[in-house]
């Protein structure tokens, strides 16, 4: 489980995100807002990669800011962030994927395991010996959320994971993250009506404030 508690943050002198609470035990959370609201900020705060300005992160039962840095790095490997404008190393889309994997210390047989599956899974086996810098935003994303999956984290946070993406991506980035959220927990903040269709449990960012989803709302 993550516990968010009394979470602030601010970026100089102006806050960005105001005293927000929540518990995230479900398979998939969905965090709605318009851009600007602190969306990124937040999954940034979760992910252990920004420390709040005050406030607890606490993911199963560890507050992520007090315990040591030894134990902090497991933690951290338990939750992957996949930003917005996912970004690529130099190399091949394989050596991308796999990656995470090396610094984990998964052996070479079970790296290819997973790098085919997660290319599978997401239809991008083609793309497995091209050039990271040869491809479309599209398939840089497909790219990013495979070398995640690949992961097998037990948090997977994910910012506008629709973006750049043509209808038929689209449906197959939903149906897999629909599929794998049997195993990994998922966070997903976006602006995009799509994504309801996942949700087991919806929030409202705006103005840095958490709220719950109104049937008002309006979404792209």
């Amino acid at each position: 489980m993550i516990e968010v508690k009394d979470l602030w943050f601010k970026y100089g002198r102006e806050y960005v995100l105001k005293g927000i609470s929540f518990r995230f035990y479900n398979r998939i959370l969905v965090i709605i807002g318009p851009n600007g609201s602190g969306k990124t900020t937040l999954l940034k705060c979760i992910g252990g990669l920004l420390k709040p300005t005050r406030g607890k992160i606490i993911v199963d039962g560890k507050d992520y800011w007090s315990i040591s840095e030894s134990e902090r790095l497991v933690l951290r490997r338990s939750i992957i962030y996949v930003h917005e404008k996912p970004y690529l190393f130099r190399g091949s889309v394989l050596q991308n994927i796999e990656y995470p994997l090396k610094i984990r210390g998964v052996s070479s047989s079970e790296r290819s395991k997973r790098i085919r599956f997660a290319a599978k899974l997401l239809e991008i086996e083609y793309l497995l010996n091209k050039k990271s810098s040869e491809l479309s935003a599209g398939e840089a994303r497909l790219v990013a959320l495979a070398r995640a999956l690949a992961a097998e984290p037990k948090y997977l946070l994910l910012d506008e994971p629709l973006a750049n993406l043509d209808q038929s991506r689209v449906s197959l980035v939903l149906k897999v993250l629909k599929e794998v959220s049997t195993r990994t927990r998922l966070i997903i903040a976006s602006h995009r009506q799509q994504v309801l269709s996942l949700a087991e449990e919806v929030f409202v960012l705006e103005d840095g404030k958490l709220g719950k989803l109104s049937n008002d709302y309006c979404l792209v």
